[in-house]
Parts: structure tokens; sequence; C-alpha cells
């Protein structure tokens, strides 16, 4: 208790406020996560110079309430005298209080310029004791408060970017307003060489209720040796809902590359420089922050960088080790029994202990404790068990929590397998077997059959078993005969959770058999699961209208058969598929009058061996083509040529130059050109699907078709 007051004493002289400093292994203006050891006292004193070629005014000069300009002095010397002590309190807590004084100078004849103090700033920062995670890894979390102590009415360059409100009004070495900060610290130890810091936190303006985010990341190259280097990055920016990346590169942004050099006594000496956003670019006005000053009844209103372009600084800190006196006034604390009297260290008296067990009267529940017997705090007995019999007594000292004993701290068991009568179901069991906690033989899924004998250890609560415990399956389907709907399935038959045979598109047929997936439902199928096609057209029963079309004829979508040149003979009849229309034909589709059978008159366009000059006889089939395309205005045709086997070379060209002789004798005979097609296939004429009536494969083929249809 007196450690910890005497604490509270310190802390109330040096509470934290910057924690930047807190350890000298830290970074300069990017602290560690590391806390300060209990009883060590940290002191940091310092100086830092801003420097800068222009004025501390972005415009060169102060406007003040009249609107009259007050040029300014170009290098106006802007400095701090820093001040820093910290305290560890606890293992993983400590506490400190930072307090500056500022000076600045060439204001332009007014009276801004001078010194004064800065706000006091208070920290309470504890790191995460984690002992597995500590050679690589240190977080830890903080709680500052600035109080609004600093001089109000001195200075032109804010030394913090939450001194600058929403207003524009300003205070240089005060934010004029209580404010509190969350901060959350990493380190990671990269190496013995390489340490990197990290901080990120949130401060809040309460009065002015403005928020600013403050963060750093800085690397420390040889923390542990005489002479270290540190590089740093690290700002603070108000906390916007637009134009952030602008926010971010123009409130406050610095890089700062620094040396620690470690002196004797626990005392180290650090360099920095200060690189601001504005020594990287030019000065312009829009990146800089509107400020209002108030000083002797004047305001001054002007435009300042979020940070100094260039800023050099020195720092001296020391160590100093308490531990050792706290400790021997502990020694004098516990040279006492534990008690709630009060103790005056001047007359070193010690609260009466009647049985000399350490703990005083006052707190003694145990009063008449056996000296050499162990206690708590309490002045009783220990009972680590907690079955109302003290350790020094316990002849059984692990017995389980809950469990009546006797008078020497065991359980009564009349059967030896662990379970107190008073809660032993089955007192016959025997010591060795397998038993719950009612001390029957373990039998977790409840089916009769002890885990050692259980086959089949997860069984359904509820189903029959057989003697080794696994639920009866008849037809070994694997779904348990209890909840089987089709108990006679065949084995390895894919079966549903209700063990009847999945059968995925309804069609009445299982999957198993089921040779045509997905088939439409209320679709009847055949044994193997297919939809039925009687006639074996094509078309399915439930579409057919013609269901008893011959097998292999040509059908249309609802199974009927095709007249493709509706002469009334279907195309599995038709021995002449391309008669014109209104053309009387015989019963075998082809016309009476011959000349009005264009497939005969094809037959007869022959051509000599290997050329393309036709036979002297095939003119006069040709003039009868000539005749059949004057009498019917309406028809156009296609004309097909093709070479037999080994008759030319290059039977493609020969073919479509043959269709092209007869394309030509056709056009001279006055048939226009757009009544005509002409095509060379080779030695092979397609084959005419809409038909079963043999056709030459080669040689000339006319085909008729409708204008219209084109």
């Amino acid at each position: 208790m007196k450690h910890f007051l005497l604490t509270i004493l310190v802390c109330a002289i040096f509470v934290f406020a910057q924690s930047g400093f807190s350890i000298n292994s830290s970074g300069i203006h990017v602290p560690g996560a590391r806390t300060l050891s209990p009883g060590d006292l940290f002191v940091m004193g310092g100086f830092e110079m801003a420097s800068s070629s222009k004025p501390a005014s972005l415009d060169g000069y102060l406007v003040d309430e009249t609107g009259k300009r007050i040029k300014l002095d170009e290098d106006s010397p802007s400095n701090s005298v820093l001040g820093y002590v910290g305290y560890g309190i606890l293992d993983f807590l400590e506490v400190g209080l930072n307090l500056n004084v500022h000076y600045d100078g060439n204001a332009g004849r007014t009276k801004l310029k001078g010194a004064g103090f800065g706000d006091i700033g208070l920290l309470v920062k504890a790191q995460l004791p984690s002992q597995s995670l500590r050679d690589i890894f240190n977080f830890a979390a903080a709680i500052e408060i600035f109080i609004p102590s600093g001089t109000n009415e001195k200075g032109l360059r804010p030394r913090h970017i939450w001194y600058i409100h929403k207003d524009n009004y300003s205070n240089p070495y005060s934010a004029a307003d209580f404010a509190v900060a969350g901060t959350l610290y990493m380190s990671l130890n990269i190496h013995r060489n390489l340490r990197w810091n990290n901080y990120a936190g949130i401060l809040r303006a309460f009065e002015n209720k403005e928020n600013t985010f403050i963060w750093g990341s800085g690397l420390n190259l040889f923390p542990y040796e005489w002479v270290s280097l540190v590089l740093e990055a690290s700002g603070e920016t108000k906390i916007r809902t637009s134009d952030v990346w602008n926010g971010f590169l123009n409130d406050q942004l610095r890089f700062s590359p620094g040396l620690k050099v470690r002196l004797p006594k626990f005392t180290t000496l650090s360099f920095n420089v200060d690189l601001g956003m504005d020594l990287f670019r030019k000065r312009k006005m829009h990146r800089g922050h509107p400020i209002t000053v108030k000083n002797k009844g004047h305001e001054y209103s002007y435009s300042v960088p979020g940070s100094p372009p260039l800023a050099v600084s020195i720092k001296l800190s020391r160590t100093f080790d308490l531990s050792g006196k706290i400790d021997d006034f502990k020694k004098k604390i516990e040279a006492c029994p534990k008690s709630g009297l009060s103790f005056k260290e001047s007359k070193y008296r010690c609260a009466p202990d009647a049985d000399k067990d350490g703990i005083a009267d006052d707190l003694d529940l145990c009063p008449n404790t056996p000296s050499e017997v162990l206690i708590d705090e309490f002045g009783c007995p220990f009972d680590n068990d907690n079955d109302g019999v003290p350790d020094y007594k316990d002849k059984c000292p692990n017995t389980q929590k809950g469990y009546p004993t006797d008078e020497f701290g065991c359980i009564r068991d009349d059967d030896h397998d662990g379970i107190p009568n008073e809660f032993d179901k089955c007192p016959e069991s025997k010591a060795g077997d397998d038993i719950n906690e009612h001390g029957c033989i373990r039998d977790d899924d409840e089916d009769g059959v002890p885990n050692v004998l259980d086959s089949c250890p997860n069984t359904p609560s509820g189903l029959n078993v057989n003697k080794y415990g696994c639920f009866l399956d008849k037809d070994n389907d694997g779904v348990p005969d209890e909840w089987d709907k089709c108990p006679n399935s065949f084995e390895k038959e894919i079966v549903n959770m209700y063990g009847c045979p999945i059968d995925s598109d309804e069609d009445g047929v299982p999957d198993y058999r089921d040779q045509c997936e997905n088939t439409p439902l209320k679709v009847a199928v055949d044994s193997i699961g297919c939809r039925l096609d009687f006639d074996k057209d094509g078309v399915f029963n439930e579409d057919d209208q013609c269901p008893d079309t011959p097998e292999n004829a040509p059908v249309d979508s609802i199974g009927c058969s095709l007249d493709s040149d509706k002469d009334g003979v279907f195309d599995y009849l038709d021995n002449c598929p391309n008669t014109l229309e209104h053309t009387e034909v015989d019963a075998n589709g082809c016309p009476i009058r011959e000349k009005m059978n264009l497939d005969k008159i094809a037959r007869r366009i022959l051509f000599q061996k290997g050329s393309e000059k036709p036979l002297n006889s095939s003119y006069t089939a040709l003039s009868d083509v000539v005749s059949i395309m004057r009498h019917n205005k309406k028809i156009a045709i296609e004309i097909q040529c093709s070479v037999k086997p080994g008759e030319s070379k290059n039977a493609q060209q020969l073919s479509e130059t043959r269709a092209t002789f007869i394309h030509d004798f056709l056009t001279n005979k006055g048939i226009k050109e757009e009544r005509l097609k002409a095509t060379g296939y080779g030695t092979q004429l397609p084959t005419n699907t809409t038909s079963h009536s043999k056709l030459n494969p080669v040689g000339v083929r006319i085909l008729p078709y409708n204008l219209k249809e084109e």
C-alpha cells in the first residue's frame, strides 16, 4: 500500500503527455510500445529550432482587425524548450508529464513576439503483458489528456494542428481547450539490429468538438549499439469528410532522420532533423491554414504552413533506478504481518498476530492456525480442492469439486469406481470400468451397448441395434429399418433418406436404371426411363399427331409426313421430290408429262468426258428447262453439278464450270439471273434430306423453289 501511495505521489508531480520519449531505446518522435520498468524515473530535456528563409506567414504579412497589413521580416525564429518526466508504476504501466516552453520572434513589431508555456500533457500508458510475443511484438495503449495551461497571446506558429479551430482562431502555444487522445502502439523487433515502431490515435478537443488523427512510423537501426540511426515519418491531420488526401499532405507531415548516442549511466543524447512537406515543394497559399490570433485587444489574420520546412533538435535524457529504495521500504512493510491498521515507519510498530502466521489479528479469519501451516491472504489454511478439509489434514488432496468427503477429505466409494456413493447410480460397477459421471459403464450413444463393445458409437437415439451397437438394416441400403419406407430395395441401389430408390426426374424409373435423365414431368416413358416414340419418327408420342408414320419417314414438328413439293405424295413415297407446284403427278409423285419432270430433264443434260461442253442431245433438255421457266414465272431454280470420280484432276472447278455453262445458257434464252443459282459440288452432290427417292449423286440436279419464299 505504501509503495502504491508513493507511486501516486510521484505521479502527481510528474504525470505524462507526449510519450515520444518514454524509454531511451524508443525512437525520437515515434515512441516504442514498451513501458518503463517499475521504479524507473525517466527525465528528458531538449531544444528545438525551426528554420526557414521565408516569413512565418505564407502571405508575408499580418492583417489586423482594421484591414491594415503589417509586413513580416524573413527568418522569423521559432524555438522550443522541451521537458518530459516519465515513471514506471507497475509492470507494463507508466505515467508521465510533458511541458514545453516556446519562443517566436520577428512578429512585425507586434506584441506577438515572445516566450510562453505550452499546454501540460498527461498520459497513462499500458503495455500488453504477453511473454510469448514480447521478443517479437510489443503492443500498448495510452490515454492522453491535454490541459489548456499554455500562454494564449504569444507566438506566430501553431505547434499542433489541433490548435487551429473551425473558426480559424488559434493560440500558437496552446489549444485553449481540454483535449483527450486514445493511442495504440506497436513495436516489431524484426532483428536485433532493426526495430520498427508505430503509433496511431484519435485526439478529441472537447469544447470545439474537433477530431484529429495522429500517427507515426519509424525504423531504429542498431537499437542496442552505442550509436543508432533513426528514420521516421509522423503527422497530424484533421478528420474530414472531403479532400482527405490534401488534408493529409498539408496539415502536418514530417520526415525525421536522426542519431541516438548511448552515454554512461543510462544517459542518451539524440540529434534529429525534421523535414516538412514545404521543403520539397513551393509554398502556396491554398496549401496553408488561415488563422486569427488575438493579442492585447487586437486580432491578426494570416496563413501558416502545416509544418515548418526544416527543424532541428537536440535532446538529453537520463533514467534513474529508484527500485532499490522502494524495495528497502517494501522489506520493512513485509516484516510486519498483513494488517488493516495504520503503519508508522518512524516508530516501526507492527499489528498483533496471535498465531504468528503473518496475518494480523484484525484481518485473520482463522486466528488459531498452526504456525507451520501454509495459509492464504485471510490467514486460513489452503484447501486447494475446496472440499472443506484443509490441505494439512487432507489425505485425498485432489478431490473433484462438489464431491462430498469424509473427515479426511476422501470420498466414500464402495465399488472403487471413483464416483461417490451419493452420486453412484450403478453401485455394482467394477474398478477399471470405463464409467460416466453417474458411475455407470459408459454408453455415449445410449443404445444399450457399452462403448468398449460398440462398433457404431454414434448410433442415433431410439433405433434398435444388434449386439455390436449398429442399427438394423435388412436391405443393406444404409437406412435404419425404423426409417426405411422401402425395406426391399436392392443392395448398392442409390436411395434417399427414407430408403427408397432415387428418381430425380420423377418418371417412375429409378436413377440407377434411368438412361434418359431429366425427363419432363408427367411424360410417359419406357422401362429405361426414356420417352415413348412408337413410330420412331423422332417425335415423342405426347407430341405426335400422326402416330403411325412409317419408320424413318421425314416428318414435321408434330410427327406428320412431309410433302415438300406439295404434290399430294408424301416425301417418303415421292420419287420426284422436286415437282413444280400445280403439276399433275402419278402415284409415285412424278409428273405425268415428262416435260414437267425437272429430275428426268436434268438427267438428260450430259457433258463430254472431262469437259464443260455438253453433248448435242443435252440442248433439247436445256430447252425444256427454258420452256418450264417461261411458263412458270413465279419459280426459280438451283442448278447443282458434279463430275464422276477420276474424270478431272480439279473436279470442283469442272463442276462449277458446268453449272455456270447451264446458268449462262438460260440467261441467254431470256431467263432473269435473279431466278437462277448455279453451284458446283465436285464429285458428290449433296444428299436430299427431305425425300426417300433415289437421286443421282453425280451429274446435274435442278431444284425449283418459290420466289415468294425466297
